[in-house]
């Protein structure tokens, strides 16, 4: 038998450990997305959108080839898209509470890995910039002229539904 070139990583291991590492990998998961879902109930007001987020964020952390709100409702078990699209577009919870429970999370499982790896100064993450995307041209919706971080100044864009810096919709006061 030949040997695999030397760029292959090669793994000698029978079926029944390479499964249960699969188990355990996916029952971490499992646990990890519970936890997070435990931090998020108090941003909610109703048990009921909390559930439904719930089931919202198995079925868009799930393997579904296709994203869209009759497959995310299907894997959710729900019969249509409209419990999603109701959490989504008109439930009460408080989005900046959750984005800083999120974000907390994140930051406190990036600290175990690298306590895991036994690194003191931590890891190094690149961070996205939301504040919006530069656009050309006048026929694309959404855009106007407004102050755009990513360009540093006024320019025409387009901007998330909130703004990221002051927690107001863009254009109010």
């Amino acid at each position: 038998m030949a040997q695999p070139p030397r760029d292959h990583a090669f793994v000698r291991t029978t079926g029944s450990e390479a499964a249960a590492a699969v188990r355990i990998g996916a029952r971490l998961g499992q646990r990890k997305r519970a936890e997070l879902l435990g931090l998020l109930r108090s941003c909610f007001c109703r048990v009921e959108p909390w559930l439904q987020a719930g089931k919202y964020v198995g079925a868009v952390s799930s393997g579904l080839p296709r994203r869209n709100g009759w497959t995310i409702a299907e894997q959710a078990g729900d019969r249509t898209p409209d419990r999603t699209q109701r959490l989504l577009n008109r439930a009460a919870w408080d989005t900046f509470a959750a984005m800083g429970v999120v974000r907390r999370f994140a930051v406190a499982g990036l600290d175990e890995a690298a306590r895991r790896q036994g690194r003191r100064a931590g890891l190094r993450v690149g961070a996205l910039d939301e504040t919006g995307q530069e656009k050309k041209g006048t026929a694309t919706a959404g855009v106007k002229r407004q102050h755009m971080g990513c360009v540093g100044g006024v320019k025409n864009g387009s901007r998330p539904c909130i703004c990221r810096m002051c927690g107001r919709r863009p254009g109010t006061r």
